[in-house]
């Protein structure tokens, strides 16, 4: 077997399988084989969300992760993702700390955090919200996603 292919075959399944977070609370999907099936939204960590992500069959302890929690992506044939599993590791935020050096003593410069989370807007930010959004528009448990520092960045599901 040469390195060629073990490369080849890195790539291949680095190009299969992704891991985000769990964005929304699961839910039932009706596909278009007329069956229904378990589904939620996936933050991959960039700007994008991955909406409606079935869950593989025969992953029933899946329905029940909490948001937030680290799940595994594999695409399909078809070109579309699934829902496979746990993740080992959690996609998150990153914490990057800038030091300068000066002969033997460092010094911290910058502290930075980046990266995004998807949770519940609580009632106080739902009253800061400006319309058409706000309390009384937008239902308890609606979703926002926020930057790594706090920031609110968007809503991103209300029913």
């Amino acid at each position: 077997m040469s390195i060629r292919k073990v490369i080849d075959w890195a790539v291949e399944d680095k190009l299969s399988q992704k891991v985000g977070n769990i964005a929304s609370p699961f839910y039932q999907l009706y596909d278009l084989d007329g069956q229904w099936m378990w589904a939620c939204d996936v933050d991959l960590g960039d700007e994008e969300v991955l909406r409606c992500v079935p869950v593989a069959s025969n992953n029933r302890e899946l329905i029940y992760a909490e948001q937030g929690r680290s799940v595994t992506l594999s695409r399909l044939n078809n070109g579309k993702w699934v829902i496979t599993g746990l993740a080992k590791s959690l996609k998150s935020t990153v914490h990057y700390i800038y030091l300068s050096f000066t002969e033997d003593l460092y010094r911290v410069t910058q502290k930075l955090l980046k990266g995004y989370y998807i949770r519940p807007l609580t009632y106080g930010e739902l009253g800061t919200l400006v319309p058409p959004y706000g309390y009384g528009v937008l239902p308890y448990g609606a979703q926002g996603k926020f930057k790594a520092d706090g920031t609110f960045v968007e809503i991103m599901e209300y029913y």
